[in-house]
């Protein structure tokens, strides 16, 4: 399977003491929770991932791959593996389509649930935590640590395997195995600028505090070839097909919930698939096969055409810095004027989120998931 080659790519030279972890509970239930927020379930086939990509591979991959590059910092790095093994502990089913469910579309910060209190349901975890040495705060909140997590547009591991990698791999694609080894050989973490040129017109190179960075030299990848690929990962999220079935996904899940079908507990606790046989099993059931099934969207001549909205999806981009072969630091802009000419198409993407888009749902589904819509 591709998401084992994946795997054993992301994960060569990882912390051998994170294996314990996997098998808890709480890295289980990720397990049932895909990457790509429902879209492992939908009709449209440019929305259809080639293979499930689970919220436990997703941050496998992050957690072992960020300790390979920490290996002169033994105690340092097994913090910051956890803490990014852990990241997704609150996830829910279809991640990010609770957002749209919620309301909580432009931001995204409530649709997981806090990682401490997940952690603190799972007696086995703090007891390996306690073995080795590791203080639960230090890996609740992986945003502490630059190799994980850092605000746009920076590079980071979560925005590079769950954002660029993943999605040019299994949702939008676009790349191959050895294409996807060649970009993720460019990556690298850097602590400090000390004994670097830096580029001190750029706010980022002087006040940097740690952070990935790309380098070109191995497996014949290029400045080019990356940015090619962050392009995709951003615009993949912006097509009227993204934004309207999260849109549609969001209210489908309302109308189950408010049907007593399921419940606000069982995002978390089940699995997608647990949850769609629930929904199966239901008289109501005819609503999802339509909502998985429909596989055409357009742009609606008005908010009265069909099920149409108005919608603008949070903004996912990035823009890391590169490292020169004589040891310049910079930003893109240093490099290649490529990067600039690709985001065209990005802006012009963005705009078309002021027009309304539509779906071929039936006139059954539309009548009832209409209340549901957000005025």
């Amino acid at each position: 399977m591709l998401v084992e080659q994946y795997g054993k790519l992301m994960q060569e030279g990882g912390d051998p003491r994170l294996d314990r972890y996997l098998g808890t509970k709480t890295m289980q239930r990720l397990k049932g929770k895909g990457t790509f927020c429902g879209m492992d379930y939908v009709g449209i086939p440019s929305l259809q991932p080639v293979e499930f990509y689970s919220r436990f591979e997703h941050s496998k991959n992050i957690a072992y791959n960020a300790s390979s590059l920490y290996q002169d910092e033994r105690d340092e790095f097994l913090k910051i593996a956890l803490a990014g093994l852990f990241h997704d502990a609150g996830t829910k089913c279809f991640a990010h389509a609770n957002s749209y469910r919620t309301g909580d579309i432009l931001k995204q910060e409530k649709d997981e649930l806090n990682v401490r209190s997940v952690l603190l349901m799972d007696e086995e975890l703090l007891t390996y935590l306690k073995e080795d040495g590791v203080d639960l705060e230090d890996v609740v909140d992986y945003s502490k640590y630059p190799i994980l997590d850092k605000p746009i547009p920076a590079l980071c591991m979560d925005r590079l395997d769950g954002g660029i990698l993943g999605t040019c791999l299994f949702w939008a694609h676009t790349h191959t195995l050895e294409e996807i080894k060649a970009l993720l050989g460019m990556a690298g973490y850097l602590e400090s600028t000390n004994g670097m040129c830096v580029d001190l017109s750029s706010e980022r190179c002087r006040n940097f505090t740690g952070e990935m960075v790309l380098a070109e030299g191995r497996y014949t990848a290029y400045f080019e070839d990356f940015f090619r690929a962050i392009h995709i990962y951003s615009s993949k999220l912006l097509t009227k097909e993204s934004r309207y079935m999260m849109e549609v996904l969001g209210l489908t899940l309302n109308y189950y919930e408010d049907m007593g079908v399921i419940d606000e507990s069982m995002f978390f606790s089940l699995s997608e698939k647990e949850m769609i046989s629930r929904i199966l099993d239901s008289r109501f059931r005819d609503v999802w096969r339509d909502v998985t099934s429909f596989d055409q969207v357009r742009y609606a001549k008005d908010m009265e055409d069909g099920l149409a909205f108005i919608s603008k999806p949070k903004i996912r981009q990035c823009n890391p810095l590169v490292l020169s072969a004589h040891l310049n630091l910079c930003e893109i802009d240093g490099i290649s004027g490529e990067f600039y000419r690709e985001l065209n198409p990005l802006y012009e993407d963005i705009e078309l989120t002021d027009k309304p888009i539509t779906g071929n749902l039936s006139d059954s589904t539309v009548k009832t998931l209409v209340k549901y819509k957000r005025r």
